[in-house]
């Protein structure tokens, strides 16, 4: 065997033998056990500099970007309130919800900026709605509805229903707006009673003397309802519009129209089929 072949076996010897020795030692239990007692250690000491009160506290908060129908120091003086915690442990998503129920703002998106500070950036609803509870069970009676910010709405509409149906009666009238937006028409009330029954209150902003008129829709959608309107509006009730003040949408195959009669108060009624 040649000399460096011997050298090569014996440092390969060597390397194995150390090897396993660092095996021996990983292998002892307690080597682990101090690993493990060092890490928690640590831990709660860092948890305890980040949990400790007057550390890391937030000192600023700024907002961005401008509303009309909310103002800057009622954005802050809410964000505020609903702080809890420092820079680490403040829950940003309670801040954002209490934010989200201001009148005016839509969405709020709250974030951390390193060392103090929270940002704030708002997006202003297009326009604000107003619910009212119509069975006494809300501790609230009256709640603002913030609409999306693509809303066409010029008018402040006004929803009732049971505190159950709130989401109902909102998401229903968002999808009235969508029908209604070919039409000089906007939805100005819009209800619904603990039975079912709907009615809709629609009325024209761009006559100079705004016309109202109520669709009494009954039970069941009030938006295929309101479509089957829409349909003839345009060839058989536009012209006559400022005349109509109720339309009675409780019938299978078409809707009774109730006209205004003037002065004397005479009705005249008139069916159409779908």
């Amino acid at each position: 065997m040649s000399p460096d072949r011997t050298v090569n076996v014996q440092d390969g010897e060597l390397t194995d033998a150390m090897i396993g020795q660092r095996k021996k030692i990983l292998h002892k239990p307690s080597l682990w056990v101090t690993i493990t007692v060092v890490l928690l250690m640590t831990g709660v000491v860092l948890a305890d500099q980040l949990l400790r009160p007057g550390r890391f506290t937030i000192e600023r908060i700024h907002i961005h970007g401008n509303s009309a129908r909310v103002d800057a120091q009622t954005v802050e003086r809410t964000a505020w309130l609903a702080l809890i915690g420092n820079y680490f442990t403040a829950d940003l998503e309670k801040i954002e919800n209490a934010l989200v129920r201001l009148p005016g703002v839509y969405q709020a998106a709250v974030r951390r900026h390193w060392p103090d500070t929270l940002e704030i950036s708002i997006t202003e609803a297009g326009a604000i709605a107003l619910w009212y509870a119509t069975d006494g069970s809300a501790l609230e009676s009256r709640d603002y509805v913030n609409l999306p910010p693509d809303s066409n709405i010029t008018l402040q509409p006004v929803l009732r229903s049971p505190t159950a149906d709130r989401h109902t009666v909102i998401d229903a009238f968002l999808d009235l707006v969508s029908s209604l937006a070919l039409l000089d028409l906007e939805v100005k009330n819009l209800s619904i009673d603990e039975a079912g029954n709907w009615v809709v209150v629609l009325q024209s902003a761009s006559l100079q003397i705004p016309v109202e008129l109520e669709i009494v829709v009954g039970r069941g959608n009030p938006v295929r309802k309101v479509d089957q309107f829409v349909a003839v509006f345009d060839s058989v009730l536009q012209d006559r519009l400022p005349d109509i003040e109720r339309v009675d949408m409780r019938y299978d195959s078409g809707f009774a129209v109730q006209w205004r009669a003037g002065g004397s108060g005479v009705v005249q009624l008139a069916a159409y089929g779908q």
